[in-house]
């Protein structure tokens, strides 16, 4: 499947079907009815004087029996750090502290930087890819680089795929997993 690749292809086409977890104990099996592509949208999160936590973008949404699949790019000299869903991190580990830029996992202004490998970049590209279900949205943390004192503009480019399904019958399972939102829940190995 062509998840988190360079090129962006959908990571499914229709009469794919698929498990989609919405968290660790809930999920719902899928086929794929059509697949369509989400022009740009550059959502305004307004100008940052501070850190700027949770916020939404309802553009995002989608109606009843829709999933998306997104990436996007920092317009501006912020960080980015998703949760996905509400309160969950989803860049977390060990010791990473969202509050902390030191402890953070986010995802820089790159398209910003002409001096970054393109290698970076594009891992960045990569490391954007997020879904929605529905009207499932995830909040973003917006971090300015100093200095805020005038403060920072904080656009967002949003780009991706629209992706309609319908439920498969009982006892059917989807053949690709797709974790849409959440994580799921870590076990000891050794």
């Amino acid at each position: 499947m062509p998840q988190y690749n360079l090129a962006f292809d959908p990571i499914l086409l229709s009469g794919h079907t698929a498990r989609l977890y919405i968290d660790a104990s809930n999920s719902v099996d899928v086929r794929v009815v059509a697949v369509g592509p989400l022009a740009n949208h550059a959502h305004d999160f307004g100008t940052l004087t501070g850190n700027l936590l949770g916020q939404d973008d309802v553009h995002l949404d989608l109606p009843d029996g829709e999933l998306a699949q997104y990436r996007f790019v920092a317009r501006g000299n912020f960080d980015i750090h998703l949760q996905h869903p509400v309160g969950v991190d989803q860049y977390r580990t060990n010791a990473s502290d969202k509050g902390t830029r030191s402890a953070a996992w986010r995802i820089p202004p790159w398209s910003r930087d002409p001096q970054l490998p393109e290698l970076l970049q594009a891992s960045f590209w990569r490391l954007s890819e997020f879904f929605v279900l529905e009207d499932r949205t995830p909040r973003f943390d917006l971090y300015p680089y100093a200095p805020t004192g005038q403060g920072v503009e904080a656009y967002v480019d949003f780009f991706g795929w629209k992706f309609a399904l319908e439920k498969l019958p009982a006892g059917e399972q989807g053949q690709t997993t797709i974790w849409v939102s959440g994580w799921p829940a870590s076990k000891d190995l050794i």
